[in-house]
């Protein structure tokens, strides 16, 4: 009896679910009820009209590769059906399967070149894509049927905006504007690019500001830009007052806080530009404009001791970071090698590791450090700087031993010895050097030994090597000085 009953349940409940059309539940956005049903359906009821509307009810869940699986079952069942391939095109620019997306929305464009959403959604996921040009080329295809289309002309602003060509992006934001004076995000990006081309277009934002906050009195982001227009437009006791009242309405940002005291202070409102100074040296205290106008400030009224400190961490923070800095050093030193002006290059190494001494591959890059012989310098000033660059080279790595492999130091020991035996024999007692800045200093024959006995001994076969080539360094050498002198005398 139990077994009969629930199969009657079953039979009941899978009519049930056959009744009730998935499509009415995905238009009341019942979602989850779609798939619950879904899961009592038979194989039989695996319609196309079925499975869309679960694709649908995944859709909105934003669980796409789920509505992903079930678009693609329709695409079987009607491999034409441009809805469909719009769908799957949808969904595969939401799961970024951009060559997918590109596929499905050009078939659709193969059978209807005219269809507005596929070309549409070409142009974005191009612009999503970062092909900005192409974009809006596409865009300006569909301009032809839609010209002053806000949406579309809010696009090609963007992708301008994208290329760093700001002009161009004011000209299509304010005609989308014309055509949608109550978009709040639209008037936004209009004004922000005309407060970057600065000049006369200041004027015309604060026109736009105040058209802009009439139809969206209350929104925060308007008052925000038309604060800032004002501030730019050096009318600082109006930017006063809109910073004032969107602190007063609860608008703590850092941006708000710290124009506002901006505002005050260029008013002439010293005292009462400091309260809100404060607030922004405490969310910032690296911001330079907020240190200068905090102790300026102070300085006018009452505070003379923290107005000295505050100046001083202003000076502190104007410095460059360091790290961008040697970076910098290390770049145009690069190029200068590049372009065979090794003298400027040494110099910008050598500076960048007196500011990062820990950084001894900075010396690896200076002229002279891999000439293998004393003799093979080309003059006397090369012999010098070599010397010198070698030798700190070497006592700075001996620092940090751990970091290099026993053949760095076989290799400095060998030049060394020869140095040695070369000062020695020529019974010289010391040697001129040179730094890559240009300051004269001197190794003793006495400090050469010693720099020497710190360094590993160079094995007798690897002692071996480096003799063999050298000599074929030498020799190699001999023949290219035959030719050179062969091709300049013509004998």
């Amino acid at each position: 009896m139990k077994k009969l009953l629930l199969l009657f349940c079953c039979f009941t409940l899978t009519g049930a679910a056959q009744e009730i059309s998935l499509q009415e539940l995905v238009g009341q956005r019942k979602y989850k009820e779609v798939l619950a049903h879904a899961e009592t359906l038979s194989e039989a009821d695996s319609t196309y009209t079925n499975l869309y509307a679960i694709g649908q009810a995944y859709e909105g869940l934003l669980r796409y590769p789920q509505a992903y699986q079930h678009y693609m079952l329709c695409l079987k069942m009607d491999s034409t059906n441009v809805d469909i391939l719009n769908t799957l095109g949808r969904m595969a620019v939401n799961m970024g399967r951009a060559k997918d997306a590109e596929h499905y929305f050009s078939t659709v464009l193969q059978t209807d070149s005219t269809n507005f959403y596929a070309n549409y959604q070409i142009a974005r996921l191009h612009q999503q894509l970062g092909n900005y040009e192409t974009a809006v080329e596409w865009y300006e295809k569909l301009r032809v049927e839609d010209e002053d289309n806000p949406v579309l002309l809010r696009n090609i602003g963007d992708c301008f905006t994208r290329m760093e060509i700001p002009m161009s992006a004011v000209f299509y934001y304010f005609l989308a504007y014309s055509a949608n004076r109550e978009n709040v995000s639209l008037a936004s990006s209009l004004i922000n690019t005309m407060l970057r081309l600065g000049g006369d277009y200041i004027e015309e934002a604060i026109a736009i500001c105040d058209t802009a906050v009439y139809y969206n009195p209350d929104n925060r982001l308007l008052q925000q830009n038309r604060g800032m227009a004002l501030f730019l437009g050096k009318l600082y006791a109006e930017a006063d007052t809109t910073y004032s009242n969107l602190m007063a309405a609860g608008d703590s940002t850092y941006l708000t806080i710290k124009y506002a005291g901006a505002s005050r202070y260029y008013a002439g409102q010293f005292m009462n530009s400091i309260e809100p100074l404060e607030y922004a040296y405490e969310m910032d205290s690296t911001s330079v404009e907020v240190c200068l106008l905090l102790g300026s400030a102070l300085g006018k009224t009452y505070d003379r001791k923290r107005a000295y400190e505050l100046l001083d961490k202003a000076e502190q923070n104007m410095k460059p970071n360091p790290v961008f800095t040697r970076q910098l050093l290390r770049f145009r030193a690069e190029t200068y090698r590049k372009d065979g002006k090794y003298d400027m290059a040494d110099k910008l190494y050598y500076k960048a590791w007196q500011e990062d001494p820990q950084n001894t591959d900075l010396l690896s890059f200076i002229s002279g450090v891999n000439v293998s012989r004393i003799e093979n310098y080309s003059d006397e000033t090369a012999r010098q700087k070599g010397l010198f660059i070698r030798l700190l080279y070497v006592k700075e790595a001996l620092k940090i031993k751990r970091r290099y492999e026993p053949s760095f130091f076989h290799y400095h020991r060998y030049f060394f010895e020869s140095l040695y035996n070369d000062m020695f024999f020529r019974s010289v007692s010391e040697e001129p050097m040179l730094s890559p800045d240009g300051k004269k200093s001197v190794l003793h024959l006495i400090d050469l030994r010693q720099l020497i006995n710190e360094l590993p001994e160079v094995p007798e076969k690897e002692k071996e090597t480096m003799d063999k080539n050298f000599e074929r360094f030498q020799e190699a050498r001999k023949e290219q000085e035959k030719i050179l002198k062969k091709n300049s005398t013509g004998k």
